[in-house]
């Protein structure tokens, strides 16, 4: 049931409006001066506020500034309920509310001007809820519900900043699901969807509440890891690895209880440190992905099911985002800093 809150220092007229409110199906409140209007406003939240112009205690406009100041109460419907018909007192009520009702008022009258704001209430509150679903659709899988690669890289740009800032190491780990392929070519489409969900929801499992998890597309996934160092990055990226290769998933299809076993490789990146300046971010993020894809790439090539991490400089990583030269990997170190 709809809420209004009836706002009106005169008892005869607060009566009337309640009657004629509640037979149109309404839950009434009422308040019989501004500082208890604005206190009922405040606590419960109406969908609606009648809200008498000459009030004691504060008078309606000063009520309607406050709450459109405050956050929690700023999106409530106001009418104006008023004496006055001077145009300056009009033109004032319009920039707070979204109607006004002329005193002496007719009873049908108030009742379509009620329904008319809570239809627009009702307008405005299903525009904002498809804004949010679209504002979070632009940046979530949906296959999985993990960020996409779009709401990755916003989150991947904060976390280095962040890093910076508080003098944090952080990881970025790319996994890639062996021999997808076959999957899909073997059982079809909807059975491989099965799968990238089921390797999702390891991820999530394997990863903290601060850890950042998207899916980039096709069977290409990845984990942001702030304030780890490289221990934590191993432990978590053994995590999803052991997890996926002890992963059963039935064929949805089979009648005979046959069933997906599949591994995943993935390349890690360790950063320990972020200078305060001198450093590009936008291409020390693109430095990281690119380091953070050889080792994959090398975890793929060296027989997949493995995780292949390397540590770097932040002044290393943004020279690769870069597009520059960079100095060859310490002595004691394989290709692409796969330890040796």
């Amino acid at each position: 049931m709809d809420r209004v809150l009836v706002a009106e220092d005169s008892p005869e007229i607060s009566k009337l409006m309640e009657l004629t409110l509640r037979m149109e199906g309404y839950e009434i409140m009422q308040a019989f001066d501004g500082i208890q209007a604005l206190a009922l406003a405040n606590a419960h939240r109406p969908d609606l506020i009648l809200l008498d112009v000459m009030m004691p205690g504060l008078t309606g406009f000063e009520v309607a500034r406050q709450l459109k100041a405050n956050p929690e109460t700023a999106d409530i419907p106001l009418i104006f309920v008023t004496a006055k018909h001077e145009v300056d007192a009009l033109v004032e009520g319009l920039e707070l509310a979204v109607d006004y009702i002329s005193k002496p008022f007719a009873v049908p009258e108030l009742a379509a001007r009620v329904r008319a704001a809570m239809r627009m209430r009702k307008l405005q509150e299903d525009l904002k809820a498809s804004n949010e679903q679209l504002s979070k659709l632009a940046v979530t899988d949906a296959l999985t519900g993990l960020s996409n690669r779009r709401g990755f890289k916003e989150q991947f740009d904060d976390e280095l900043w962040r890093a910076r800032r508080f003098g944090h190491a952080i990881g970025f780990a790319l996994f890639d699901l062996d021999r997808f392929k076959a999957v899909n070519d073997t059982w079809g489409h909807p059975q491989g969807d099965v799968v990238l969900q089921k390797f999702g929801e390891v991820l999530l499992k394997s990863s903290r509440r601060v850890d950042k998890v998207a899916r980039f597309g096709g069977e290409e996934f990845a984990v942001l890891l702030p304030a780890t160092d490289e221990s934590g990055v191993s432990v978590v990226c053994e995590k999803v690895r052991s997890a996926t290769e002890d992963l059963v998933i039935p064929i949805s299809s089979s009648s005979t209880g046959e069933i997906i076993r599949l591994t995943v490789s993935g390349g890690a990146v360790i950063l320990p440190h972020i200078e305060e300046s001198g450093v590009e971010m936008a291409h020390l993020a693109t430095g990281l992905f690119e380091l953070a894809d050889r080792c994959l790439y090398q975890a793929k090539t060296g027989g997949r099911n493995r995780i292949i991490t390397r540590t770097c400089t932040d002044v290393e990583a943004a020279q690769i985002g870069a597009g520059l030269p960079v100095a060859p990997a310490p002595s004691g170190a394989g290709e692409d800093g796969e330890l040796a």
